[in-house]
C-alpha cells in the first residue's frame, strides 16, 4: 500500500485526476488505447468532474465500472448514470462507456453479458466503505468467498449484499489483481482507521484487507 494524504478532498480529487490522466496517456502511447474502471457512489463526484477536464485523447479510452447495481441505466442509483453525468462531458464525452448493466430484469443474464464484453482494465479507481467493502465485495455476502478467491478465473461476480436495496455485479479480487494500476480514494478519519486496520489484519469481515495485503501495491489517496 502506498499512502498519500491531502489537506482537502478537492485537492485530493484534483491530484488524483491528474495522475489518472497521466496513467491513461502512458497506456495509450504504448498500446493505442486504454481501459479505465471506476467505482460509483457519491464520494467520487469531484474527482470525476476534475478528470473530465483533463487533456487526453478520450476517443481512445473505454470507461467501465468496478461494480454496478442491478438497476436500469437511467436509474438514480446507477453508477453508469453517475459517469455519464459527471465524467463523460466536454472532451471526455468522446470516451466509450461500457456499462455493466443494460437491462435490470435478470441478474444472471446481466452478468453473462457483462462478462462477454469485459476487458481487463489498465487503471482502476476504487472506493471503500466504512464496513471495509470495496467494489461490491461486501462483508456477509453469500458468495463473498468466491469473490475473494485469488485464483478465480472469472472477472466479474453477481452478488446480493446484506441489507442492500439492489443486487450487484462486481469485479472479483482476482480480476482486480490482474488489472493494471490500482487506486483507492477515501475520505474521513473513520475510513482511515478502517484502512489502517485492514492493512494489518486480513479478514473476510473487511474484504478490502485482501486487496491491501495482496502485494499489488495499491495507491491510496486520502483526505479529511
Amino acid at each position: 500500500m502506498k499512502f498519500q494524504a491531502f489537506e482537502s478532498q478537492d485537492v485530493a480529487a484534483s491530484v488524483l485526476a491528474r495522475h489518472i490522466a497521466a496513467e491513461l496517456a502512458e497506456v495509450i502511447a504504448r498500446r493505442g488505447k486504454a481501459v479505465l474502471a471506476l467505482s460509483g457512489g457519491r464520494s467520487p463526484v469531484a474527482f470525476l468532474q476534475a478528470l473530465s477536464a483533463e487533456s487526453l485523447d478520450w476517443s481512445r479510452v473505454t470507461v467501465t465500472l468496478a461494480d454496478e447495481r442491478l438497476v436500469p441505466p437511467n436509474h438514480a442509483d446507477s453508477n453508469a448514470a453517475l459517469l455519464r453525468d459527471n465524467l463523460l462531458q466536454g472532451a471526455a464525452a468522446a470516451a466509450t462507456l461500457r456499462p455493466l448493466v443494460d437491462d435490470a430484469a435478470d441478474l444472471d443474464a446481466a452478468l453473462e453479458q457483462a462478462c462477454r464484453r469485459w476487458h481487463t482494465p489498465d487503471v482502476v479507481v476504487l472506493g471503500m466503505g466504512e464496513d471495509g467493502h470495496t467494489a461490491s465485495l461486501f462483508p456477509g455476502a453469500a458468495n463473498l468467498a468466491q469473490g475473494l478467491a485469488p485464483d478465480n478465473p472469472a472477472p466479474l461476480l453477481a452478488l446480493c449484499p446484506p441489507a442492500a436495496a439492489h443486487a450487484r455485479i462486481s469485479m472479483t479480487l482476482a480480476e482486480l489483481l490482474r488489472s493494471g494500476v490500482l487506486y483507492l480514494a477515501i475520505a474521513g478519519e473513520d475510513k482511515r482507521r478502517v484502512l489502517e486496520y485492514a492493512a494489518r489484519t486480513r479478514s473476510d469481515a473487511q474484504p478490502v484487507s485482501h486487496l491491501l495485503q495482496s502485494g499489488k501495491g495499491v495507491r491510496v489517496y486520502w483526505a479529511p
